[in-house]
């Protein structure tokens, strides 16, 4: 069985913000609030984005895939 980079991205997006989500307990001032919406947020967004677009295609080509076998 493959793995697929959409899913594999997924898991790590989602050990990321696991991370993030620890960091920002303990990181209370301006500069965590800053980081947050100008750095984490945007990040955040593009990776789910491309995760995304990244599921679709693989699934496009699982699709291919399975209607060219012979």
């Amino acid at each position: 069985m493959h793995t697929r980079p959409d899913r594999d991205g997924d898991e790590q997006l989602r050990l990321l913000g696991a991370a993030w989500e620890e960091a920002d307990r303990h990181w209370r001032d301006e500069v965590a609030r800053q980081f947050e919406a100008d750095h984490w947020a945007p990040l955040v967004q593009r990776s789910r984005a491309y995760l995304d677009a990244l599921c679709a295609m693989m699934d496009l080509l699982e699709t291919a895939e399975r209607e060219t076998e012979f």
